[in-house]
């Protein structure tokens, strides 16, 4: 987690709670009457990483095709921007830590305002300042004071399917049950190009390994993904390492142990070029992790490591999807985006071995 990161979530724990207060106490005289208007317009609230993001794609595509006509603007930061590049769900991308964009949608009058943020309490007070016919987002931690219309969360109900319901309790006519249905994702022929090119001497069916985190109690060790690589090298697999500059350290470490000839396109490619990479592949193996989610979003066969946080919420759903998790009597630790100091030695993802790992694989594969 960089350090801008940190710094904002410690400026949103120390302040957080009192702006937000007085800013719901700013608006306790305004009287709202709720009408049956047409929804036209409306703001997505989505700070923070690349997971959330990814999942919140198939309720943006459900309210793309019950209104064909909707302008959805999202709110978001540059580190989970690239999830909404290309999106015909979302005309229209404002960047969280531009205060013109903040400008601009201050002075917006939107029918429906979505703050998808479980935790955080500077989104329920930036929500206070908007102009939005219908406030509606999480009742967690108080928070639900900034909103006219607050939904339940639950730590143990699938991430995507959170988001689902938060949308059904502002639009009408919102399908009962939520499934996926991809696709959710639109790399241009530019970048479809470019992932051939980078292909085109592999005569091998690809496996995706991603061994990044964005906290170290997350982490696998680089040697047990060396080992799984050299095994699936054996399968007849291309052991292929994915992820942004986070990851370089980690596969270089990787490539340094391993006995076989991988493919490192980490930091080489863009989340929308990512996503084109699964089209090419067969599975994905990675830790609880943004990645993870696009791939899940994708429709790839996914093994997924977990240990501090919650499974059943962040881990993807359905017969193409494995996942690996301990459940030791200390984990998941991880709430509202909170992981506490391990006093374990990362004992959760320590305990997963490289065998069971592989073990997993080769019955997806």
């Amino acid at each position: 987690m960089n350090r801008r990161i940190k710094l904002l979530k410690t400026v949103d724990a120390l302040i957080g709670p009192l702006a937000l207060k007085f800013a719901v106490a700013c608006r306790l005289g305004e009287k709202k009457t709720f009408t049956n208007q047409k929804t036209n317009k409306v703001l997505v609230i989505r700070p923070g990483g690349i997971g959330d993001a990814a999942l919140l794609l198939p309720a943006l595509k459900v309210l793309k095709e019950i209104i064909p006509t909707i302008q959805t603007h999202i709110l978001c930061e540059p580190r989970n921007a690239g999830v909404f590049t290309h999106s015909p769900f979302v005309p229209k991308i404002f960047n969280y830590n531009r205060l013109s964009d903040l400008k601009e949608i201050r002075e917006t009058q939107y029918d429906c305002i979505f703050d998808t943020e479980q935790s955080h309490f500077l989104t329920g007070t930036l929500v206070t300042l908007l102009k939005g016919h219908k406030k509606i987002g999480f009742a967690t931690r108080g928070r639900e004071s900034a909103y006219d219309v607050s939904v339940q969360y639950h730590q143990d109900e699938y991430e995507a399917e959170s988001f689902f319901r938060l949308f059904a309790a502002g639009i009408e006519n919102w399908p009962e049950k939520f499934r996926l249905r991809p696709t959710y994702f639109f790399p241009t022929n530019k970048e479809k190009e470019r992932i051939k090119a980078l292909l085109s001497d592999i005569r091998r069916e690809l496996v995706c390994i991603f061994p990044g985190a964005s906290i170290r109690e997350k982490l696998w060790p680089a040697y047990r993904w060396s080992q799984v690589a050299d095994e699936l090298w054996e399968m007849g697999r291309q052991p292929t390492i994915i992820g942004g500059k986070a990851e370089m350290n980690i596969s270089q470490k990787i490539m340094d142990s391993a006995n076989s000839p991988i493919l490192n396109l980490c930091g080489r490619l863009s989340l929308s070029e990512t996503a084109a990479i699964f089209n090419h592949s067969r599975l994905l193996i990675s830790t609880d992790s943004g990645i993870l989610h696009i791939g899940a979003m994708c429709n790839i066969h996914t093994v997924s490591l977990f240990g501090p946080s919650f499974a059943d919420k962040w881990g993807p759903k359905g017969k193409k999807h494995k996942i690996i998790n301990k459940n030791l009597e200390c984990s998941p630790c991880t709430k509202f985006a909170t992981t506490p100091p391990c006093s374990n030695n990362m004992a959760c993802m320590m305990e997963i071995s490289n065998e069971e790992v592989l073990k997993v694989s080769k019955d997806l594969l």
